[in-house]
């Protein structure tokens, strides 16, 4: 049986280097920060099962979304 995600939280240092991020690459492209911001969030809404994508090669104990040129890592935490 396949382990239902109830909730996706984000970390606050996960919060801050997104931020961190985006200010940095799209200083003087606000718009595309907003838009690449939304993607990066919903993408980690669409997880419904804890291992639902492929773990990462570096850090196997994580599993990983790609959203355009971000890798986005998450493990369950129970």
């Amino acid at each position: 049986m396949l382990d239902k995600v109830s909730k996706v939280a984000w970390t606050r240092q996960a919060r801050e280097s997104l931020t961190e991020i985006l200010d940095y690459r799209y200083k003087n492209l606000p718009s595309a920060r907003s838009i690449l911001r939304k993607a990066i969030i919903d993408a980690s809404k669409q997880i419904v099962f804890s291992k639902q994508y492929q773990k990462d090669d570096i850090f196997p104990e994580y599993r990983r979304i790609v959203v355009r040129d971000y890798k986005i890592l998450y493990k369950e935490v129970k």
